[in-house]
């Protein structure tokens, strides 16, 4: 039976090369026989916030969380924006990952959050990555990424630039011991 990584955090492990997931901690939102789907949680982008956003996508000045910093959730389709939140708030088309964690393309959540009507613990991403069929696993197979079961506090409580060293951490490694050579026992 197939282990699909929904709700997982997938932990770029040192040796990546990939320079656009160096030391990146991505929440898996999608994952099945044909395909896998997450965003990067902890790579703000430069010089962007929910204002910049809200102006581009036409929506009133934020009321609230103006000054949130937007997330470089990965290279596929990069205008296009995913929120991850909390699933106490649910609009159509919004998803679970887990029981706590959902997320949500719909731009009426962006309103939301910035009318202070939203979720209580969300960010806000613009882009994805995406794997193709059998893809992550190999990824997975070759020490590229090391995963973990997602922790709310991980995403929503630690600060950004804390997140890929804290989850080393949570799973009692020190990332500063680790080779960035890859290996198989």
């Amino acid at each position: 039976m197939p282990c699909y990584l929904t709700g997982q955090l997938l932990i770029a492990m040192p040796q990546m090369n990939d320079q656009r997931f160096r030391n990146t901690v991505i929440l898996i939102c999608e994952h099945d026989e044909n395909h896998a789907m997450g965003v990067v949680v902890n790579k703000p982008k430069k010089n962007l916030t929910l204002d910049d956003i809200a102006e581009q996508a036409g929506i009133s000045t934020p009321k609230f969380y103006g000054n949130d910093l937007v997330y470089e959730g990965g290279p596929v389709t990069p205008t296009k924006g995913i929120v991850v939140h909390s699933t106490d708030h649910h609009l159509s088309g919004t998803k679970n990952i887990s029981d706590t964690i959902a997320f949500t393309k719909n731009v009426k959540m962006l309103t939301e959050i910035t009318n202070g009507n939203g979720p209580q613990n969300f960010i806000v991403t613009l882009g994805h990555a995406g794997w193709s069929k059998a893809q992550l696993e190999s990824e997975i197979h070759d020490n590229v990424w090391l995963t973990m079961p997602c922790e709310d506090r991980l995403i929503f409580d630690q600060p950004h630039d804390q997140i890929w060293e804290s989850c080393f951490t949570h799973l009692g490694i020190k990332a500063s011991a680790l080779s960035a050579v890859a290996g198989h026992a």
